[in-house]
């Protein structure tokens, strides 16, 4: 279960941000020798774990990690644009659409067992970073890789090359390694695609949500959302009604895997959804 940490939950996940920044210093300071790493007490973290961060953490049964990753709005300040530009070609990405991808670890017992394989925790992560990305509406994620992790990437998801290989930690020359640049493409058919590639079709996504008190300005609102359905014309509900019904045959009817039938049953409900609030519309004229 990929969990979703954000800056109103994160108070329930003490024990596991623990664990991970204690994880980060590990593998990126003393693994990797990240030497321009804020590293103290044993714990890794930058000026982007602020509230803005959101964390995806694949725990096991008993809480602990198997696999995490961190994303950043790019419309707040961010790792990639804010800080490591150098390896961009052109302007950095900011758009509501875009997060920035980092922090990408896996605990050494989690990890695959052959060049072949995927391991489950990153098959679960995979898929949560999809699901995250159609909940939140993101198009993309911009990420900062091992050049060596490219391939392995693009296996899976469609990416963008956003500059070239740059050494790490290139001003002191006391990189292992070089780091690229990428745009990784998200969505609703990146998600079915992920699920696909790593067999898994339930969700694995968990959010513990707080609520929200309403307001009087969000009731207004909501009262007028109901204002419009309870008004709406039955001959426009009986057509959206009839178009559901038949979404749903040809969606039962689609074969097994047929990703491209379910896209267009799905396309014209929404076509005719469309079209039929454009025929109220003229009808009121």
């Amino acid at each position: 279960m990929i969990h979703v940490v954000t800056f109103e939950n994160q108070h329930l996940y003490a024990r596991q941000l623990e664990e991970m920044f204690r994880m980060r210093h590990e593998f990126y300071i003393r693994q990797r020798g990240w030497t321009n790493l804020n590293g103290e007490d044993g714990r890794e973290t930058d000026e982007f774990d602020n509230e803005h961060a959101v964390y995806l953490m694949n725990l096991d049964r008993f809480g602990h990690i198997l696999s995490t990753f961190r994303v950043n709005p790019t419309m707040t300040p961010y790792l990639l644009g804010d800080k490591l530009p150098e390896y961009l070609e052109g302007e950095p990405p900011r758009s509501e659409m875009i997060w920035d991808l980092t922090r990408w670890m896996v605990t050494p017992d989690a990890r695959r067992k052959s060049a072949e394989e995927i391991a489950d925790a990153q098959k679960q992560l995979i898929c949560g970073v999809m699901e995250f990305s159609v909940d939140r509406g993101i198009t993309h994620y911009t990420c900062l890789t091992d050049t060596s992790f490219v391939d392995r990437i693009q296996k899976v998801w469609p990416i963008t090359r956003l500059g070239t290989p740059r050494a790490f930690d290139e001003e002191n020359g006391k990189g292992n390694g070089e780091a690229i640049a990428v745009m990784i493409e998200a969505g609703p058919h990146i998600l079915a695609q992920s699920r696909n590639q790593t067999g898994i079709f339930s969700p694995v996504l968990f959010e513990l949500k707080p609520q929200h008190i309403e307001t009087p300005e969000t009731r207004k609102q909501k009262d007028k959302a109901m204002s419009v359905e309870r008004n709406m014309p039955a001959r426009q509900l009986d057509f959206i009604l009839t178009a559901a019904d038949h979404m749903v045959t040809e969606l039962g009817s689609a074969s097994a895997g047929d990703l491209d039938a379910s896209i267009r049953a799905i396309d014209d409900f929404t076509r005719i959804i469309r079209d039929s609030a454009r025929m109220a519309k003229l009808e009121d004229a």
